[in-house]
């Protein structure tokens, strides 16, 4: 859940050399931004967007098309099997 930041808290932050700038410790902590986290950075509107991404501790495996259609084609085929039954 996104904690809600009330419209009058803001802070003027400078730009360092390379485009670098410092979030102010307080956002960190209110948006849950962590050392040495990743975040998505946006332009939207005229403004920047950035916000916390967050990963897996493990790694995640990529399905080819071919994999998820065999996998629905069993998943669909294994539903009518069970409803036949009466299981589902």
């Amino acid at each position: 859940m996104q904690p809600n930041i009330q419209n009058d808290q803001e802070e003027i932050v400078k730009f360092q050399p390379k485009g670098l700038l410092t979030i102010p410790r307080k956002f960190r902590r209110l948006l849950g931004f962590e050392e040495r986290g990743l975040a998505r950075i946006k332009a939207e509107k005229g403004r920047i967007i950035i916000e916390p991404v967050r990963t897996l501790p493990y790694s995640v495996r990529t399905y080819t098309d071919s994999e998820i259609k065999e996998f629905l084609a069993l998943d669909k085929k294994e539903t009518k099997e069970l409803k036949k039954k009466g299981i589902v």
